[in-house]
């Protein structure tokens, strides 16, 4: 037997190029263009037909500046001073408090969006809203829907009743009905328009669906982390309705924001109030009794001794007085502070305190109180920010408590004094005569109360002036406004994932096709599987004629089997090396057909060419050739014949010879191994230039594995789509030890793939004979 020579090495997959990876994708799915041309077109099709019919989707966007404690916008003095219940806020609650469902449910009721008015299409249903609805809706009774999935009713109006139909059910216009979705007013934009029952329906959704959804198409972020403005995007079919959520949201933030910074100046302005009507019933009181005592008296003036002590004692009872209000003050605060109920976010007024750090600790809690109040709103009990500020409150209450007991002390103190002063000026009035004296006392009640009713009424201005200048701390820096062109859907976009998804479906479906064929479809599968050279691959022949190359035949195939015969010397045939060993995997790979049209070659450079028909269980050469089988090899190897009975002239063909299989025996493996066929072989190697030796496959007996070591080469027949794939390690196998000679690899019958039309192999397609090309191509394209 002769060594495989090491001529070819394998390439290991990681060393594989980049070309044969192209390859690979230009043999897999580039001779299926057109196919994918169409899968392209179709999905662009698709594509705009979404479009056409899709409802588009518009972002309206606005933008909000918001005062934030952490970056002060250096407001000036005039407003500062005149806001005097304000507070700085921080942004990130701001945007917590936006998307709150406290303040989405309050632009809900407003804007009545619980019930949204479509047109019915022939394809799609459109919303209508605003202008272009021809009906209005005012619920009065929102609560009256229910939640969950939403509920659509027909709307419809009745000419002759003047009345519009919910359900066909009879409703008046401009009045407020009773409805099983609770009270509502319906208006008509114009009664004389007929609206025809089933051409409009109601979609009624409940306050906490609507809530969600709106919710889940508005997003609140800040321009950056170093700015106080925050941007407003909100997704809405209609424009001009999501202009109206986004603007009357920021309308009720703001009034939300004013309303938390009066409630301070509103219980001062209520103390204030309250003390005032006390104040002035009892001014009023004293001042009729001075005019009844200088009546019923006859008393004008008094001495200026009398005046400068009523005076002093005037001065004295004022300071008596302001300490009193301030110690009442000072009470209320400390039950504020100590005694305060979970809930209650009304700060006691601190009317007359003028020490500067009590007020600015009163000023911090209040603050601390009013951000817990707004972060309830949005986050849970548990909440870290909702602990610190909790925190936060618990720090400043002992200040102020111990803050209070210190001025309690202090005006204790000074009110002993002033009343130790009051005693020893009323000591001296006792010198003054008795009307005098009488007077004086009255006087000065009538003094004290003045004085008290002037104080009052400028700390009520004051008040007021803040509560009318109180401003929120966010300005509306662009009102919402929606972009000209739809975010969804984008138009590129969709087309772009149509023709993407359309080649993708029809790669999935060759590379699937390819993945669930058993055979060998194409020769990178081969070099893949076995480092065994490949020397020639025959096209796949529809003429069904056994012998496709003949003396003057120019036909594809024919020079394909010229191509191959001139390989031949690369794999050592050549001088005395003269004997080839043709075999297979299996039956059907078309062995004999090239055993034969090999042979035919090599005859007509007019050498001498024994075809040996050695498939002895199956022999198929003398049936194409329609030549007899007998007296044939077997009977050779029993001894029943000679060689000169066995070699038989094939016609038309003076160089071509064919010894027959004989009559089939039922030990074939015992014949090859009796002996006679190495003379045989001897012999015929003396009068032919070429012994084609045509054997059983290798994969199912073991005839072809006796023959090699008597064969100069091996030549390996492979079928596309006919050869399995297990197949390929087996060869490999025989290869690497040699076992079958100088093994080589002939890939025969090939088919075109897809529409290729002169590439093949690694994308190696098909050129077809000029005179049928165009009809085979057709065909095989929907095959």
């Amino acid at each position: 037997m002769k060594q495989q020579t090491n001529a070819h090495k394998r390439v290991e997959p990681q060393q594989e190029s980049s070309a044969d990876l192209l390859a690979m994708l230009r043999f897999r799915y580039l001779s299926y263009w057109p196919l994918f041309v169409l899968a392209a077109l179709i999905a662009a099709g698709g594509a705009w037909a979404y479009l056409r019919y899709a409802t588009p989707v518009y972002k309206v966007s606005a933008s909000l500046l918001v005062k934030d404690e952490a970056k002060d916008l250096n407001e000036s003095n005039i407003m500062s001073s005149l806001d005097l219940f304000g507070s700085k806020k921080n942004i990130e609650n701001e945007i917590q408090i936006l998307t709150s469902r406290t303040l989405i449910r309050d632009v809900i009721r407003k804007l009545d969006l619980y019930g949204e008015l479509y047109a019915k299409g022939r394809l799609k249903n459109v919303s209508v809203y605003g202008e272009s609805s021809p009906v209005n809706f005012h619920f009065v009774e929102p609560w009256a829907i229910q939640d969950g999935p939403p509920e659509f009713v027909s709307v419809g109006y009745d000419d002759k009743k003047k009345m519009v139909l919910l359900n066909s059910k009879p409703y008046p216009i401009n009045d407020t009905a009773g409805t099983p979705w609770g009270r509502m007013v319906i208006r008509m934009r114009d009664v004389a328009t007929p609206i025809a029952e089933g051409q409009y329906f109601l979609k009624l959704t409940g306050e906490r669906g609507l809530t969600q959804q709106i919710l889940g198409k508005m997003k609140i972020t800040p321009v950056s982390k170093m700015a106080t403005v925050i941007n407003l995007e909100y997704l809405d079919v209609l424009p001009s309705r999501g202009e109206a959520i986004v603007n009357d949201l920021i309308r009720v933030y703001n009034e939300a924001a004013v309303k938390d910074k009066n409630r301070m100046a509103a219980s001062t302005m209520s103390f204030v109030e309250e003390r005032l009507r006390i104040v002035t019933r009892e001014l009023s009181e004293v001042e009729k009794e001075v005019a009844r005592f200088k009546t019923n008296e006859g008393i004008v003036d008094i001495s200026e001794q009398s005046k400068m002590f009523l005076g002093s004692v005037q001065e004295n009872d004022s300071k008596l007085n302001e300490a009193n209000m301030q110690l009442s003050v000072l009470e209320s605060i400390e039950k504020y502070v100590s005694g305060k109920t979970e809930g209650v976010n009304m700060v006691p007024a601190t009317l007359g305190l003028s020490d500067p750090v009590l007020l600015e600790l009163v000023n911090k809690l209040y603050e601390t109180e009013l951000e817990k109040e707004k972060l309830k709103k949005t986050t849970g009990a548990n909440s870290p920010s909702l602990t610190a500020l909790n925190r936060q409150a618990d720090m400043l209450k002992p200040g102020i408590l111990e803050n209070i007991h210190s001025q309690r002390a202090n005006l204790e103190a000074g009110k002993a004094k002033l009343l130790s002063a009051n005693d020893r000026f009323s000591s001296m009035l006792r010198s003054v005569p008795g009307k005098e004296r009488a007077l004086l006392e009255v006087s000065r009640q009538q003094a004290i109360k003045n004085n008290i009713y002037t104080f009052l009424l400028q700390k009520r201005e004051e008040t007021a002036l803040a509560y009318a200048a109180a401003i929120s701390d966010s300005r509306i820096v662009d009102g919402a406004e929606t972009a000209g062109i739809p975010v969804s859907p984008r138009k590129m976009m969709v087309y772009a994932i149509a023709v993407l998804g359309g080649i993708a479906v029809v790669a999935i479906w060759i590379t699937l096709k390819d993945m669930l064929k058993r055979e060998i479809t194409s020769r990178l599968e081969i070099e893949k599987e076995t480092s065994a050279p490949i020397v020639a691959e025959l096209l796949h022949d529809d003429s069904k004629e056994p012998l496709v190359i003949t003396d003057g035949r120019r036909s594809l195939v024919a020079e394909q089997f010229r191509n191959l015969r001139t390989s031949l010397s690369y794999i050592g045939l050549n001088g005395n090396n003269k004997t080839l060993l043709v075999t297979s995997s299996i039956s059907g790979e078309g062995k004999s057909f090239v055993s034969l049209n090999l042979a035919s070659s090599l005859s007509l450079l007019r050498k001498k060419v024994v075809l040996m028909e050695f498939d002895l269980r199956k022999p198929m050469l003398s049936n194409m050739l329609g030549i007899s089988r007998e007296p044939g090899i077997t009977n050779y190897l029993v001894g029943k014949a000679q060689l000169d009975d066995l070699v038989r002239k094939i016609p038309d063909n003076e160089n071509l010879f064919l010894i027959p299989a004989g009559v089939i025996p039922p030990n074939p493996t015992e014949l090859i191994l009796n002996g006679r066929l190495e003379e045989l072989i001897t012999e015929l190697r003396e009068r032919f230039d070429y012994i084609i030796i045509d054997s059983a496959p290798v994969g199912l007996v073991t005839d072809a594995r006796l023959l090699a070591p008597l064969a100069d080469a091996c030549l390996y027949v492979m079928r596309h789509q006919v050869t399995p794939r297990q197949y390929l390690k087996q060869i490999d196998e025989l290869y690497r030890t040699g076992e079958m000679g100088r093994l080589s690899l002939v890939y025969n019958g090939v088919k075109p793939r897809g529409v290729a039309n002169h590439t093949y192999g690694y994308g190696y397609g098909y050129v077809e004979d000029q005179k049928n090309g165009a009809s085979k191509k057709l065909k095989n394209m929907f095959k």
